[in-house]
């Protein structure tokens, strides 16, 4: 069943529940009204049985102004008939009936005959002389009967055609309702499952399927994010991967075939072991890259103490290039400011990001000393780690965060060219920028500009 269906369902039930509540409303108000007016009038006959005692000639002149079917009858305290209206009665009186009436005034009804329609009768007493007598009256409310099922066949007619109307109503309303996903709907039939480039178009901009269109390209855009970087990575690896692993074959092979001293065999396995441990540092990056590719903003909200991060990557590429001089810069205006601003990130991602630029400061400047300046500017902390190395040729700049591409000068220095592509992912992710300026030759200076959010004071 569609949505609009159980829409119009849902809301032709309702309607009809409302109605019938208020159809019943008025029809059991009226009837109320109707019983209490129909009393009112047997009261009165009945009331007026005391004439008969007090002035004969006045009650049978009232006699002629009965009710439709009306009949009487006057009891004395023995029960017995004193007085019956002229015409055949359809209701017998009982000695019940008759006890209760002369403790309290009794409503009744009962169905008369022969016309088996329903007729209502009022049985009262009153004291003449000090004795008890008891009048009855029995009549048909004509009228009020007639006008009650009237209303009733009005009630009902007028329900079912206003649930036809409510029906059709509902069933326009749904199908306006449900027209921007109609819409949607009709978008995504001819749309490819594997073409992730695909987007939803809405019509509108502030209601629920444009919140759900956005939502759903939102997440095409993630999926064609996660499938580049799959494709990424699957290119690299086969591409990159198969190179040093064909060549430890080969020297593998030609060991096996040639060498026939230890020290050849072992001279063999020690170059075999070093494209090994290239391919092995190739596949980390490749991975490390991948898992980058598919992080979210939202999962990097932690505090981070720059300083200490820093000061961490520091240590750690002291340790791996020794050899290496870093000089570590604090501005004066990042020392005077810096307990008034926060980072939001993580911090383990930052430290591949510097280790990464450290390492390729190094491996490019010849051993000359690297600056790490860390600085503030209004909503931004700024990074910079400048090299003398050999630079970047200006024609190559744009291609630095490429993966895989190197710059045409590098030489044989050792590398896979995914160390600024890493970099660059993980400082989108932070809501940050990388910035790069090189002249060959004369060296390199990468920025990176992390946002800074100032604190309450």
């Amino acid at each position: 069943m569609s949505i609009k269906q159980r829409i119009t369902i849902g809301f032709g039930l309702l309607v009809a529940l409302l109605l019938l509540l208020f159809s019943i409303f008025i029809y059991q108000t009226y009837e109320s009204y109707r019983q209490s007016l129909m009393r009112n009038r047997l009261q009165r006959r009945a009331v007026a049985g005391q004439l008969y005692f007090e002035n004969r000639l006045e009650f049978h002149r009232s006699s002629y102004l009965t009710l439709p079917e009306q009949h009487e009858f006057l009891v004395d305290s023995s029960n017995k008939i004193i007085y019956q209206s002229s015409g055949i009665s359809d209701y017998k009186l009982t000695t019940e009936l008759l006890a209760d009436a002369r403790k309290q005034e009794v409503y009744f009804s009962y169905t008369g005959k022969p016309l088996k329609r329903l007729k209502e009768g009022i049985a009262l007493s009153f004291t003449v002389d000090g004795k008890r007598y008891v009048s009855v009256v029995t009549a048909h409310d004509v009228t009020g009967i007639q006008a009650s099922e009237s209303l009733f066949f009005i009630l009902a007619s007028g329900n079912v055609i206003l649930l036809v109307i409510v029906a059709f109503a509902g069933f326009l309303f749904a199908s306006r309702a449900m027209r921007p996903f109609d819409g949607l709907i009709a978008q995504m039939d001819p749309a490819s499952v594997s073409d992730f480039s695909f987007r939803l178009q809405s019509r509108t901009n502030a209601d629920e399927a444009a919140y759900l269109t956005n939502s759903f390209n939102e997440l095409l855009g993630r999926l064609q994010g996660l499938a580049i970087s799959q494709e990424h990575f699957v290119s690299y690896a086969s591409h990159e991967i198969r190179t040093p692993l064909t060549v430890v074959k080969g020297i593998l092979e030609t060991s096996l075939a040639y060498d026939k001293e230890l020290g050849d065999v072992k001279q063999s396995m020690e170059k075999a072991l070093v494209r090994l441990e290239g391919a092995i540092e190739l596949a980390n990056s490749l991975l490390h890259l991948a898992e980058v590719e598919g992080l979210q903003s939202a999962r990097v909200r932690d505090e981070i103490n720059i300083v200490d991060t820093v000061l961490d990557t520091i240590t750690y590429f002291s340790e791996k290039r020794p050899e290496q001089q870093i000089d570590l810069v604090l501005t004066d205006t990042f020392t005077q400011q810096s307990s008034n601003f926060s980072i939001l990130g993580n911090a383990t991602l930052l430290r591949t990001v510097l280790t990464n630029i450290l390492d390729n400061a190094s491996k490019y400047s010849r051993q000359e000393p690297v600056e790490l300046k860390v600085d503030l500017e209004p909503s931004w902390v700024i990074i910079t780690v400048t090299d003398l190395g050999i630079g970047i040729p200006g024609a190559e700049l744009d291609d630095v965060f490429l993966p895989m591409m190197r710059a045409g000068n590098v030489g044989n220095v050792p590398g896979f060219g995914l160390g600024l592509t890493i970099a660059k992912k993980i400082v989108d992710i932070h809501k940050g920028q990388l910035g790069v300026k090189s002249m060959k030759d004369k060296g390199t200076a990468i920025s990176i500009r992390l946002p800074a959010l100032a604190l309450a004071c």
